[in-house]
This record gives structure tokens, C-alpha cells and sequence, in this order.
């Protein structure tokens, strides 16, 4: 196994599995207690919910600045598609993928101003709220944060199964090169 800090052209090295990887996990697990929250009466449980939600959040904004910082100085490995329209299809669903992960987030970080809650990460600190109390922009911004959440999965969805498909159906190393191990 070759362990490789930066991207070649046909492998992913370990800092962008790492930030895929970590991502993936504080999203679903984001997702997973966003789900719960949904049903649950208010109380304490919610309440601390909502707040390791909103913290997954913020995490979420974090991670992606040095994701996009990294994708920027490092070359992406060539796709293995053979599909000149398929590949410019997949680097654009990539680019949006970041782009309506920023909209989820930052829409559910800006319903959390307009209520005037307080967003604390993880009870370290406070980030500032991004508008003043305003019930209509807190209506506007929770119907914002829903529906990216679901266009989100959708894009998700594709993206899982393009990386099947490119497994079990064209057997290529798509999906391989994206995991640990021996992937050349």
C-alpha cells in the first residue's frame, strides 16, 4: 500500500479521503439527529439535539473551506467514466454538492439567528447570528434549509449510485480510489 499525502491522477491521497470521509460521517449523523428532531416533544433531549445539530452545522462550513482550498491546489484524478459528458456532469455534481451543503447550512444557521437563538458550537463559543430576530425571514430560511436538505439527498442518492455503478457495473476503481487501502 502506498501512502500518499496529495492526489495523483489516478488516485485519491489520504487528506481528500479524509475530508470526504469525515464529511460523510458529520453529515449522516447530522442528518440522522435532524430526523429525530422532527419528532421529538421540546424538552432537554431536544434541546441538547439542536444544539449538536446546529454545531454539526457550523463543523460542516468549517470543513468545507479547507476541502474547497485543498481541491483547489491539488489535481482531481482523472475520471475513469470514458464519458466526456458524464465526467463534466460529475465535476459540476461535485461543485454543487458543496454548494448545497453551504445552502443547508447556512440557511439553518440562519433560522437560528432569526429566532434568536443562540448558536453555540459544541458550548465552546458562540458564532454571531448572521440576521436580527425577523419571524418572516425565520419562516423563509427553515423552508430554505428543508428543501436544500432534500435536493441535498437527491444528489447524494446519485452520487452513491454513480459510485456503484462504476463498481459493479463498469468494474473500473472509481469507487476503490476513493477508500483506504490498495487502491493502485
Amino acid at each position: 500500500m502506498k501512502f500518499r499525502f496529495f492526489n495523483t491522477s489516478d488516485s485519491y491521497g489520504v487528506i481528500s479521503k479524509n475530508f470526504h470521509w469525515i464529511m460523510t460521517a458529520v453529515i449522516l449523523f447530522n442528518f440522522a439527529i435532524g430526523l429525530m428532531l422532527e419528532d421529538l416533544e421540546k424538552g432537554p433531549l431536544r434541546f441538547f439535539l439542536f444544539n449538536i445539530h446546529k454545531s454539526l452545522g457550523i463543523l460542516v462550513i468549517v470543513l468545507i473551506v479547507p476541502r474547497l482550498l485543498w481541491r483547489l491546489v491539488n489535481s482531481v484524478p482523472v475520471a475513469l467514466g470514458g464519458n466526456k459528458f458524464l465526467d463534466k456532469i460529475s465535476k459540476y455534481a461535485h461543485y454543487f454538492f458543496y454548494f448545497i451543503l453551504l445552502v443547508v447550512a447556512f440557511s439553518g444557521w440562519t433560522y437560528s439567528s432569526a429566532r434568536g437563538s443562540v448558536v453555540s458550537v459544541f458550548g465552546l463559543f458562540s458564532v454571531p447570528p448572521l440576521v436580527e430576530k425577523n419571524d418572516v425571514i425565520a419562516k423563509l430560511a427553515v423552508n430554505v434549509h428543508k428543501i436544500s436538505v432534500y435536493v441535498f439527498i437527491a444528489v447524494l442518492a446519485l452520487h452513491v449510485l454513480a459510485s456503484l455503478f462504476h463498481h459493479f457495473i463498469l468494474k473500473d476503481k472509481t469507487l476503490r480510489r476513493m477508500w483506504y487501502g490498495n487502491s493502485d
